[in-house]
């Protein structure tokens, strides 16, 4: 699953008047960035506040909390899963992990999985071995309740390409 990340550009804020400035992003997960322009990948999906402090490089005076940027990366949807690995033998273990599949603001969400080998399953998290060659677009379901507009159901598939 892709990272979640932010881009960020403060040139637009840039008074020529006003000298040569510093920009340093506090990005919220103890990462400083300086520049007008940021790029930032966090490692988990959650809340982040992001403060730009401008600095004056003329009289050394810091713009504290200059503009802060609130990010919710728990209000994204995301449906997605990873694998262990995308090609097998026969027997073999492949771990499917769905752990940070969401769509808010569903509730009591279930992963629903199909193997395309007349398996299915149910779970976040599992494993599963595949019992003959062939290529089989595995799929992830999850469906949810919960306020209008929650959705009935997202899926996403891979392929698994099983050798003997």
């Amino acid at each position: 699953m892709p990272p979640p990340c932010v881009d960020l550009d403060a040139r637009r804020s840039v008074d020529p008047a006003a000298g040569p400035l510093t920009y340093r992003w506090r990005m919220g997960d103890g990462t400083t960035l300086s520049g007008p322009v940021v790029s930032h990948c966090y490692a988990e999906r959650r809340r982040y506040l992001i403060q730009l402090d401008v600095v004056d490089e003329r009289t050394g005076r810091v713009r504290t909390a200059e503009q802060t940027y609130p990010v919710d990366f728990t209000l994204e949807p995301l449906v997605d899963f990873t694998l262990s690995t995308d090609t097998v033998r026969v027997g073999q273990l492949v771990t499917f992990d769905a752990s940070q599949a969401q769509i808010p603001p569903c509730t009591n969400t279930i992963v629903l999985w199909d193997f395309r080998d007349g398996t299915i399953s149910n779970g976040r998290r599992l494993t599963h071995a595949f019992r003959k060659p062939g290529r089989f677009e595995v799929r992830m379901s999850l469906r949810a309740n919960g306020p209008d507009p929650c959705p009935d159901s997202h899926c996403v598939s891979r392929p698994v390409v099983v050798v003997p």
